[in-house]
Parts: C-alpha cells; sequence; structure tokens
C-alpha cells in the first residue's frame, strides 16, 4: 500500500435507499487523469492526521475532525487494469485527497 495524500477532484453520485441519501465517490480525477469509480469495496471514519495540522498552525485540540474514507476498484479506462484506491472526503479541511493506492 502506498501512501499520497493527493489533492483530487471527485464526481458523486448518490444512492436515493431509504430515508437517508448517501453520496459516494463515482469517478475521479488524479495526476490529470481521470478514474472511474467500478465498485465501492468499503467506507469508513477516521481521524486525520493531527500531526500535519499541527505544522500547518491548527489548533489540534479544537480542530480535530475526522475525514470519511472510501475504499474504492478504479480504472483509468476500458483497457487500463482496476486498482485499489483510498479517497478521503474531509468537508472541514481540504477537501477529497488521495489517501493509499494498493500495489
Amino acid at each position: 500500500m502506498r501512501r499520497y495524500e493527493e489533492p483530487i477532484e471527485v464526481r458523486e453520485s448518490t444512492d436515493g435507499g431509504g430515508t437517508a441519501v448517501a453520496t459516494h465517490p463515482d469517478a475521479f480525477v488524479w495526476r490529470g487523469r481521470l478514474y472511474v469509480v467500478r465498485t465501492v469495496l468499503d467506507s469508513w471514519q477516521e481521524r486525520r492526521p493531527w500531526w500535519r495540522d499541527a505544522r500547518e498552525g491548527a489548533d489540534v485540540l479544537t480542530d480535530a475532525r475526522e475525514r470519511r474514507v472510501w475504499r474504492v476498484e478504479a480504472s483509468a479506462g476500458r483497457t487500463a487494469g482496476v486498482g485499489v484506491y483510498d479517497l478521503g472526503d474531509d468537508p472541514a479541511g481540504p477537501g477529497w485527497r488521495l489517501l493509499r493506492v494498493a500495489d
């Protein structure tokens, strides 16, 4: 698993099942390339790395936040292979980021 923490653009889609509407990544652009999400494998909440916030001058005690992480299978085209990517959404922070890529 390689770690990145790089900003990405994400297109989201919604599932209207039940009373709550859930959104999930449908596609993302990383390093100028469009990746289409084939399958959402999992999602969870995790704490943002507080030590990075501290380096940037944020008050880590009051600004400690969690981000939603989506593990997805995605590919950069019909003929490209499918990879596993962890995408983090931090609504109170820098936005969507590519967190990890499985080797």
